[in-house]
């Protein structure tokens, strides 16, 4: 039992230590939230985002590809393992164009000129692998995985937002979900955002229309319910303000 109390503080003690050195990591709360089923821009909430249509299907990305979102005002630099794809049963809003497409075990990165606290996308063929990390320089913000999405409209087949909802691939892809998700920092700001696609072999992070501003209200959306980042940092507080009581007990 002595042990048992020992390791509880020393957790404790661990958490409040990650806490103090790593408070800005857990000081902004995100909300994701997702628009209704084939909406693929951010309607009604922006009109700056980019389409990389200007891109040549079939080619990597070898140099720094940058966009002002549709004259935002905010310079956005693509860096990192970006292949363009053309429109297929998995990606591509409206079912043409071109889209970033990123494949397991690699990922790119939208570095932004100027802070902001709203960043959405058309997240198409949601996968297990896809990951989204948002940052204020070097501070790791928020962490989304399309499981937090699937968890609330279900697993496929069953859920409206299953398969490619455009006429040229219409229900292709019918395993995995379709949707434009929104990512609002509801106190802070970021100026960085990652993808990846991790540990899902044969795998693709698939995205189009991606839009950034700085809002002045949460934007339109079904919220998507996720852990508050605090709630470590919680736990190890309540963890100490225990020790004295246990202490006693002992």
């Amino acid at each position: 039992m002595k042990a048992f109390w020992k390791r509880f503080e020393n957790v404790a003690l661990i958490g409040a230590m990650f806490l103090s050195v790593s408070g800005c990591s857990f000081a902004d709360s995100f909300v994701a939230s997702y628009l209704p089923v084939g909406v693929q821009t951010p309607a009604g909430i922006t009109t700056n985002y980019e389409t990389f249509d200007s891109q040549s299907a079939g080619t990597n990305l070898t140099a720094p590809f940058v966009t002002t979102f549709n004259g935002s005002g905010i310079t956005g630099t693509y860096t990192g393992g970006i292949v363009w794809t053309a429109a297929n049963q998995y990606g591509g809003a409206g079912g043409t164009g071109v889209y970033p497409e990123v494949l397991n075990g690699s990922s790119y990165t939208l570095s932004l000129s100027a802070s902001v606290n709203y960043f959405g996308l058309w997240f198409s063929a949601l996968d297990p692998g896809n990951q989204l990390q948002f940052f204020n320089g070097s501070t790791l913000l928020y962490t989304f995985t399309p499981a937090q999405f699937i968890s609330l409209v279900g697993v496929c087949p069953g859920s409206q937002y299953c398969g490619n909802p455009n006429s040229a691939f219409l229900g292709d892809d019918s395993g995995e979900q379709f949707a434009y998700l929104n990512f609002f920092d509801s106190n802070g700001t970021f100026n960085k955002v990652v993808f990846s696609e991790i540990g899902n072999p044969g795998g693709g992070f698939e995205s189009d229309n991606q839009a950034v501003a700085l809002l002045n209200g949460q934007p339109p959306g079904t919220p998507i319910i996720t852990p508050e980042p605090a709630s470590f940092g919680l736990l190890a507080v309540a963890g100490l303000s225990l020790l004295p009581l246990l202490r006693r007990r002992r």
